[in-house]
């Protein structure tokens, strides 16, 4: 490739990053379960000088002196937080949480059980994923799609029965909290583990269950969902048995470049969620609600509405597969962002400022979309005017 190329690639380069910029944070409506908006310092944090540096407990590598303290304080603000005795925030994702855990505790032919992928389960620890690619024997939950929930006397049946080596709550299309209590027998002998990927931001701001003390081992979960940090992972445990174990495998077996600069900004926005995460999380679930209620009125098809639609930040709308398809591009050609599930997230509008209020507008959007009731372009307009209404943050430190 010769100069003038190179040249021209990297305007290229710098135009399509601006224009993402500016379209998914000043003009789009982001409804996105899994994704949420970090705090303007903490943004900052991750193009800081720290992005290029190592560290090791080791003490191999020299100069990090500072390092040494951004770790240790974001240790102590994670035990804090989450009201747990340890916690590692070395991993660099959520997925890479859930590698860690099962190469510390399962080996070929180990039998897991984990929430199934046409309920919504997580793909990446089923044999879809690390399941096959390391060889366990995946089982899944015995599961109620009218509740989107897992049954527990016949949970508990099944543990009984199969005896696996880790049983791993959590899922992906999470509306509900789990009845772990009665899914697992007294005299249960494997690894149980909570996936809190979704609801980590919930959980930190006692909104929604707490694995840790509704007798799960290992709590792991992905930092920017409903947890409004960077995108990262971390793993939090009260047992110190299991966890040092998890712990000797981070490094140097899976995680060796820790990423300094994500850790300083997840220290940031725990620091911000123990200052606002009550009020932030009491939100996110109250929004939650109202948007259900609110498209259920307009007769959009919403999942779970004899149960009160979500406990959780998201609001599951009840399409076949390739109906969903097509609503999610509608949607995205509105300026409206959403995934195939269909799953609505009200993380980030909410940390945006809406409120009940905005949902029912949202709604309104949402509907007159699928049905036509008005052109793109008025609607289009709709989604602009909102989004330019709420284009600051808020729970943010001062």
């Amino acid at each position: 490739m010769n100069e003038d190329a190179i040249i021209e690639q990297a305007k290229a380069l710098k135009r399509s990053v601006k224009d993402h910029e500016k379209w998914r944070t000043t003009k789009t409506l982001n409804l996105m379960a899994s994704e949420n908006f970090a705090s303007p310092q903490a943004r900052h944090f991750l193009s800081t000088d720290l992005s290029n540096r190592y560290s090791a407990r080791d003490g191999f590598y020299r100069g990090t002196r500072y390092t040494d303290e951004i770790e240790l304080m974001a240790i102590n603000l994670a035990k804090k937080l989450f009201r747990s005795k340890f916690a590692d925030v070395r991993p660099i994702s959520g997925h890479t949480c859930s590698l860690i855990l099962f190469l510390s505790f399962l080996r070929s032919g180990s039998k897991i059980v984990t929430c199934h992928p046409k309920y919504g389960g997580y793909p990446g620890t089923s044999e879809l994923g690390l399941g096959g690619l390391m060889s366990l024997r995946n089982i899944y939950f015995p599961y109620d799609p009218g509740v989107m929930n897992i049954i527990p006397k016949e949970t508990d049946a099944l543990l009984r029965k199969e005896k696996p080596e880790m049983t791993l709550f959590g899922s992906s299309f999470i509306p509900f909290p789990y009845d772990i209590k009665n899914s697992i027998p007294n005299d249960y002998e494997g690894i149980t583990a909570y996936d809190g990927s979704h609801v980590l931001g919930l959980i930190a701001g006692g909104q929604f269950q707490h694995p840790l003390d509704q007798g799960c081992s290992i709590l792991v979960g992905s930092t920017h969902k409903s947890f409004f940090g960077p995108q990262g992972g971390l793993i939090l445990s009260n047992n110190e048995e299991v966890f040092s174990v998890i712990n000797s495998k981070v490094h140097p077996g899976i995680v060796d470049n820790i990423h300094w600069n994500r850790v300083a900004a997840l220290a940031y926005s725990m620091l911000e969620l123990l200052k606002f995460g009550k009020k932030y999380a009491k939100q996110v679930v109250s929004n939650s609600k109202s948007l259900a209620r609110s498209l259920h009125e307009l007769k959009i098809p919403v999942k779970c509405s004899s149960i009160g639609f979500t406990e959780s930040h998201q609001v599951l709308l009840d399409y076949g597969v390739k109906q969903s398809v097509k609503v999610a591009d509608l949607l995205e050609d509105l300026d409206v962002i959403t995934d195939v599930g269909i799953r609505l997230g009200t993380s980030e509008v909410t940390r945006r400022g809406m409120k009940e209020k905005e949902m029912e507008t949202i709604a309104a959007i949402v509907c007159d979309a699928i049905n036509g009731k008005r052109t793109q372009k008025e609607i289009r307009h709709d989604v602009h005017k909102l989004v330019s209404e709420f284009d600051g943050i808020e729970f943010i430190l001062n």
